[in-house]
């Protein structure tokens, strides 16, 4: 007499397989959720930096002189002076004793002074947004943001962005010329803030008379 034996259990093939699967399954969910923080962080880096900018325009018109500030204190000056107010002060990871403001993927080091001289208001205003996170991809991705839209014209005409790494320099946009594209990024960006590079910063660089 023949006994039938029932095997209610799991090979050890079975269980590698779908190991595997949880495997795969965990690895694809963990690629979307590093890509939809990045869009975040992407995202929440232009809009402080966009405020930036909005504030300098504002800040530009309301008559001050004679006001500067240290590079030790440049970003705490900056948002009690209105110019960034929704910055958080904190020191700089590449730059020992500056003062800067914490973003999602880096830092913004903010340098500005307005000077009185015979009667002529004279400005500088930049904004130093270093990218410590997919630099090269961020450099590419931040600087097609339309930025020649965030200020008026008036203030593009002596006013400039650069981007800058350890690597060397390079000028992407300067006194109202065309818009930044996505095709138009690639070759700086590799260039300066690709492999090699410790940092990348995008400069938004503007100076001149106010009268």
């Amino acid at each position: 007499m023949m006994l039938k034996i029932s095997q209610n259990g799991r090979s050890m093939v079975e269980m590698l397989a779908v190991l595997a699967i949880i495997g795969v399954l965990s690895a694809g969910g963990l690629a979307g959720y590093g890509k939809a923080m990045y869009k975040y962080e992407l995202s929440k880096t232009v809009s402080i930096t966009s405020q930036a900018l909005q504030d300098f325009a504002f800040f530009k018109n309301r008559g001050v002189s004679g006001y500067s500030a240290t590079k030790a204190d440049m970003a705490e000056t900056a948002r009690s002076s209105g110019l960034m107010s929704d910055c958080q002060p904190t020191q700089s990871q590449i730059a020992s004793g500056y003062g800067v403001c914490q973003v999602p993927l880096g830092e913004i080091y903010p340098r500005f002074f307005i000077s009185t001289s015979v009667g002529d208001e004279y400005y500088t205003y930049m904004l130093y947004v270093t990218l410590l996170k997919n630099m090269r991809v961020a450099c590419m991705n931040f600087l097609a943001q339309n930025w020649d839209q965030a200020l008026p014209q008036k203030f593009w005409r002596l006013g400039k962005i650069w981007i800058t790494s350890n690597k060397g320099s390079q000028v992407m946009y300067s006194g109202g010329s065309s818009s930044i594209s996505v095709a138009s990024t690639i070759t700086p960006c590799n260039n300066v803030c690709g492999d090699g590079a410790t940092y990348c910063s995008v400069v938004f660089d503007f100076s001149g008379y106010a009268n």
